[in-house]
C-alpha cells in the first residue's frame, strides 16, 4: 500500500510546477477523525487546481496552497480512464456512452493493500479513486485517507469520535487472508471502466453530531478535460465535479474482506472547477 501511495503522491508532488498554474474555485469540508492528528469538523478551503494527463489517466489535485504534496494537505482524485468517462470515441472509430453528468463510484484501487494481503482480480473495479492527504496537519505521521465504498460508523450514525475518545472495537472474523479485501466495499456496479451508482452526492457535510446515512463514496462530473495537454479549445480544457466520500484507512480492512467495513475515519463533501493551463515543465536540477 505504501508503495502505491508513494506512487501516487510522487506524482501529484509534481503538479505544482508542471501542469498548472492552479486557478480555480471549490470546496471541500466535513468531519474527520484520523487519530493522533484530527478529530472533529475538517475545512480544506482549496485555493490550488492541477491536473496531470497521462493517457489514458488523469491525476487530479485539489490543495490548500500551492506548495509540494509531501508538505501539504489536499485531496488527489485519479480517474483510470478519460475517454470512458467523456464517452470519446474508440481509436477504432466506435462510440461508447458518456458517463458525464452521471454518479460514479469511487474506491480503492485493488492493487492498493496493507502489507501481507495479497492483490487479487476484481472483476468491476471503481473507475475512479480519492486520497486526502493531511502532510501539513500531520507532520509527525503519514497519513492518507482513502475514499471506500461502505464504512462502519459510531452508534450514533456519525463519524466523529465519541465523547470521551474511546472506539468501540470492530470484531473481525477469522479469515485466511486470500480472499479479496476490498470487492465487498469497492467493487463497481456494471462494467465499462465507469461504473455508475444510484445515490447521488449528499452535498455539503454538517460537521456537527448528526447521524448520516451510511451510503457509497461517489462523483458527478459535469465536465471532464480530454487529457489533452496541448488543446486549445476551453471547453475541452474544464474539468468541474461535485463529490461526497467516506474515508477510510486501507488498514484496518478485515483480513480478506469478511467481516463490518473499516472504521469511518473521515466524511468530506464537495466540488471544483478549474481549466486546465499548461505550466512550465518540471526541472528539478539546476
Amino acid at each position: 500500500m505504501r508503495l502505491a501511495v508513494a506512487r501516487v503522491g510522487a506524482a501529484a508532488a509534481l503538479l505544482g510546477v508542471a501542469c498548472s498554474l492552479g486557478e480555480g474555485t471549490g470546496s471541500t469540508s466535513g468531519v474527520l477523525d484520523a487519530p493522533l492528528c484530527w478529530s472533529g469538523c475538517f475545512d480544506l478551503k482549496p485555493d490550488f487546481f492541477a491536473a496531470v494527463p497521462d493517457s489514458p489517466q488523469i491525476q487530479i489535485r485539489i490543495q490548500n496552497g500551492g506548495d509540494f504534496e509531501t508538505f501539504s494537505d489536499g485531496l488527489a482524485i485519479l480517474v483510470d480512464d478519460v475517454g470512458a468517462i467523456r464517452g470519446d470515441p474508440l481509436p477504432s472509430g466506435a462510440t461508447r456512452p458518456s458517463f458525464l453528468g452521471q454518479t460514479l463510484a469511487v474506491g480503492i484501487p485493488p492493487a492498493v493493500r496493507p502489507s501481507g494481503v495479497p492483490v487479487v482480480s476484481v472483476a468491476n473495479p471503481p473507475a475512479v479513486h480519492a486520497t486526502l492527504y493531511l502532510e501539513r496537519s500531520c507532520r509527525t505521521q503519514n497519513v492518507a485517507l482513502y475514499a471506500v465504498n461502505a464504512v462502519t460508523l459510531n452508534p450514533d450514525g456519525t463519524c466523529s469520535r465519541p465523547d470521551g475518545g474511546a472506539e468501540a472495537p470492530i470484531a473481525c472474523p477469522a479469515s485466511d487472508g486470500g480472499a479479496d479485501a476490498s470487492a465487498t466495499v469497492d467493487a463497481g456496479t456494471t462494467t465499462g471502466g465507469a461504473p455508475p451508482v444510484t445515490s447521488e452526492p449528499s452535498g455539503a457535510v454538517s460537521c456537527e453530531p448528526t447521524a448520516v446515512q451510511v451510503g457509497a463514496s461517489t462523483i458527478v462530473f459535469d465536465d471532464l478535460f480530454d487529457g489533452n495537454a496541448d488543446e486549445s479549445n476551453a471547453k475541452q480544457r474544464l474539468t468541474q465535479a461535485h463529490f461526497d466520500f467516506y474515508l477510510a484507512d486501507p488498514r484496518e480492512i478485515c483480513p480478506g474482506g469478511v467481516g463490518p467495513p473499516p472504521r469511518c475515519r473521515g466524511h468530506i463533501a464537495g466540488n471544483f472547477k478549474f481549466y486546465f493551463q499548461r505550466g512550465r515543465p518540471a526541472q528539478p536540477f539546476p
